[in-house]
């Protein structure tokens, strides 16, 4: 296990523990703490897994690799619910950054890139896509062939334009090193890009009902629960400034309630979900009246818009 010395945000020396977690979407039962920086109140992971032996917490219990397969005979619905969250971050991203024909859109974290594949098409770009791994694009690259997807990091792909648009969807939180990250970002874009960050919050209504229990954690694939706040000095300690800030993101907050629910419950993640479907849909119409008020209380995700530092 690595134990961290430093704070991720604030590069301070200092925390207490605050909670203790078991593994989640993982048979083990591994316990693992989190710790709070007393300087700028970052909760993080530590120790962690060694990056290079945190792939067997990727197994068949990882609900995210199953994708909609994992729903059965309902998977076609779950299918066409991810293509709503894809329209969404259009949206979003839209409100900062219209991309042109002469434009370039970065994600990092892309993993299944349906989000590119969906703004390209809208607004016809030069979309790349970066990611740890393949393997969500791999087995099905004709769907991609506009798309430039790479395996690694930011600082090991050699050449591309400076990004007009860069997005991290839910990525931020399982980077071991999110710092260096933005540096290395920062140096190949220009004083117009502009970077979108999703994240779940961990000052969040579904946190604080669920304890432990709570899939924000995702323990151990999730190396830091960021608030507005951390985010903010994450950002402004890495030479770029917040430009927009809200609590809520294009994840239905449902669903965090849902496998936070899942996960007290105790529940073999490697099984069909197709019996849990009907429930989840019942839970989520209940919700909805809750859901509503996202924009007044974050009920499980934020989202931080930033661009680079004079």
């Amino acid at each position: 296990m690595e134990k961290l010395n430093k704070c991720l945000a604030c590069q301070h020396s200092e925390f207490t523990s605050v909670q203790k977690t078991e593994a989640m979407m993982h048979p083990s039962g591994d316990t693992f703490n989190f710790d709070q920086c007393n300087n700028c109140g970052l909760v993080f992971l530590n120790p962690r897994v060694p990056a290079e032996q945190l792939g067997e917490y990727y197994s068949a219990w990882y609900l995210p690799y199953r994708g909609d397969a994992a729903w059965g005979k309902y998977g076609m619905l779950v299918a066409g619910d991810q293509k709503k969250i894809d329209q969404k971050r259009v949206e979003t991203v839209t409100k900062y950054v219209t991309p042109t024909k002469d434009a370039t859109v970065l994600d990092i974290g892309c993993g299944k890139p349906d989000f590119l594949k969906l703004l390209q098409e809208k607004h016809p770009c030069r979309a790349i896509g970066i990611d740890f791994s393949d393997s969500g694009w791999v087995m099905s690259k004709s769907l991609y062939k506009g798309i430039e997807l790479h395996v690694g990091e930011i600082a090991s792909i050699e050449q591309f334009p400076a990004p007009d648009l860069v997005t991290m969807w839910h990525y931020l939180e399982h980077d071991y090193d999110p710092g260096a990250t933005l540096r290395a970002l920062k140096t190949r874009s220009h004083p117009d890009t502009h970077l979108v960050v999703e994240v779940p919050n961990f000052d969040s209504k579904t946190r604080k009902d669920y304890g432990p229990h709570w899939a924000g954690y995702h323990t151990p694939r999730h190396t830091a629960l960021w608030t507005p706040e951390t985010m903010k000095t994450l950002m402004e300690n890495n030479g770029w400034e917040v430009v927009s800030s809200y609590s809520y993101g294009t994840l239905d907050p449902y669903t965090l309630k849902w496998m936070s629910e899942m996960e007290k419950r105790g529940i073999d993640w490697s099984k069909s979900m197709e019996p849990e479907f009907w429930g989840y849909v019942r839970g989520k119409m209940a919700y909805l009246p809750v859901t509503a008020l996202k924009k007044q209380r974050s009920l499980g995700f934020m989202t931080c818009v930033a661009k680079p530092a004079n």
